[in-house]
């Protein structure tokens, strides 16, 4: 993913997003192997961003973190983002890739899709989001972020949602390939038109080259 003989180590911490309304925490799940919450190794980007590094035998996780500017029409209020890439490079196969983000304590109100929701109170709007499966079978027809064979093995419940909880269960990866999933976190001030919704519809491949320059 970067060449990190280039980077500056900093201290490791865990992926968790802190928003006015709480923490969105992620935990992820690689065939048998529940990841740890704080990486082994995590580098500062120029951008502001971070990589982190899980080591396994069979498999690495490299996760891109860090702030990015979104691209909404004029009249929305001002909305900060954080969006975090996980990608998997399976050594050998693994049975399986889970990755939940749940934002800690959120309130039932607001508004909710397959593969997003977005929390609102008095002080503040937040959504959170990811691919949906119809997408994730679309890059993997193109070649794109997951394996070619995702598109037959992904189903339409793929991503669940249970109150502030979001959760991914994801198919085998085999030996040598790899698989990217991105959520999005954002949040602004309560508005009629707050943004944030469609702050967190991101293109993953150029929210990720923004994070890596």
């Amino acid at each position: 993913m970067l060449d990190t003989e280039v980077l500056s180590r900093t201290a490791p911490r865990a992926l968790d997003v802190v928003t006015p309304l709480g923490a969105v925490r992620f935990a992820v799940r690689l065939g048998g192997w529940d990841v740890p919450a704080r990486p082994e190794l995590t580098w500062g980007l120029a951008s502001g961003a971070r990589l982190c590094r899980w080591r396994h035998p069979s498999v690495r996780l490299d996760v891109v973190a860090g702030p990015t500017a979104p691209r909404l029409p004029g009249g929305y209020p001002v909305v900060a983002r954080e969006v975090t890439v996980f990608r998997v490079l399976a050594r050998e196969s693994v049975d399986g890739f889970v990755v939940r983000a749940e934002l800690t304590g959120a309130p039932q109100s607001g508004s909710v899709r397959e593969s997003a929701f977005t929390a609102e109170t008095a002080d503040a709007v937040v959504s959170v989001g990811g691919p949906c499966a119809d997408l994730l079978r679309r890059c993997s027809r193109a070649g794109q972020h997951v394996p070619p064979y995702w598109s037959r093995l992904l189903g339409g419940d793929a991503v669940e949602r249970t109150g502030g909880r979001l959760t991914w269960r994801l198919p085998r990866i085999e030996r040598g390939d790899y698989a990217e999933v991105w959520i999005s976190v954002a949040w602004s001030a309560p508005s009629e038109h707050p943004g944030t919704a469609a702050a967190i519809d991101i293109d993953p491949a150029r929210v990720l080259r923004e994070l890596t320059q």
